[in-house]
């Protein structure tokens, strides 16, 4: 049968009824049958009490404990060192002051210069972290580098080792190549 464009089809929505119908009977002929014990259940005392020597025993406890807390001096307001809102929130590290300078040169392009000077910088020497997805990719990638297995002779397959995987999508072996069958590269003379 199709499924129906509003759910249910109406040949067996009858069928959904008796069953619900069924079903709430069933529960309250539960309910019915254990009512008297599910109401002694419920009214029922609390057989469970903590003597009052044990709650005064654990009142004293705690006072004690707070009695012998081991106190400091709080630091006065005056003597607190002050920290800037704008280093709690830092997300770049601080630049070099000769840097800094080239914005306030007098020359005309000493902003420009100044930008181009920093742009030249690696991101993880400008940022503490990296502030966007795409620099994930890289990041302190020279400290990975000292770490590669070096060839004495030969070319490194850096990209092959770190972007194929040995599972998933691979690059095709040469073996399961054809060749071209008729290409100017093959000769075909007999």
């Amino acid at each position: 049968m199709a499924p129906h464009a509003r759910g249910i089809d109406p040949k067996l929505e009858k069928g959904w009824i008796h069953s619900i119908e069924r079903e709430d009977e069933v529960r309250l002929k539960w309910f019915r049958k254990h009512e008297e014990r599910l109401n002694e259940i419920a009214n029922a005392t609390c057989s469970r009490t903590v003597p009052e020597e044990a709650k005064e025993k654990f009142a004293k406890g705690l006072i004690e404990n707070f009695r012998n807390v081991q106190r400091f001096s709080r630091k006065k307001v005056e003597e607190a060192e002050l920290i800037s809102p704008g280093k709690l929130m830092d997300i770049m590290r601080p630049v070099d002051h000769e840097v800094k300078k080239m914005i306030y040169e007098r020359e005309v392009d000493g902003r420009k210069r100044y930008l181009q000077k920093r742009a030249h910088l690696l991101p993880e020497k400008r940022y503490y972290l990296p502030e966007c997805s795409s620099w994930i990719y890289g990041w302190n990638i020279f400290d990975t580098m000292k770490t590669l297995k070096r060839y004495p002779f030969g070319r490194e397959e850096v990209i092959k080792h770190s972007f194929y995987r040995r599972r998933g999508i691979e690059r095709e072996p040469d073996w399961y190549r054809k060749p071209a069958a008729f290409s100017p590269n093959i000769c075909t003379a007999e």
